[in-house]
């Protein structure tokens, strides 16, 4: 998977393109022993309702992988928790399609 491929992502609510910088936060909350920890990251997509960020890992078997960013220093290994996917179509099946079908029921 290269980022080029990801650039054809059709974002569904309440997902979004991610802006740059957020790959200092995931450095800044993993601790050693967490499945992130020095491993290559780089912010894709995020949820606008949460703190969800969807990153790309070039280096990594799972190449992308949902975190919950806690906005603080991390020292426990399970946190911030991440879900790993193997594929775009694996997240937007697992992830983004059932988010954006939570996401509309609570706004109609």
């Amino acid at each position: 998977m290269t980022r080029e491929q990801l650039q054809g992502i059709r974002w569904l609510e309440p997902w979004e393109a991610a802006t740059a910088g957020l790959e200092a936060e995931l450095v800044r909350e993993v601790s050693g022993g967490h499945p992130l920890h020095n491993v290559k990251a780089i912010s894709v997509g995020r949820r606008t309702d949460s703190d969800d960020v969807l990153f790309f890992l070039p280096e990594h078997s799972q190449p992308l992988v949902v975190v919950h960013l806690t906005w603080t220093k991390e020292f426990s290994a399970k946190w911030p928790w991440a879900v790993f996917y193997s594929s775009v179509d694996d997240w937007v099946n697992r992830c983004m399609k059932p988010d954006h079908d939570e996401y509309k029921s609570n706004v109609d």
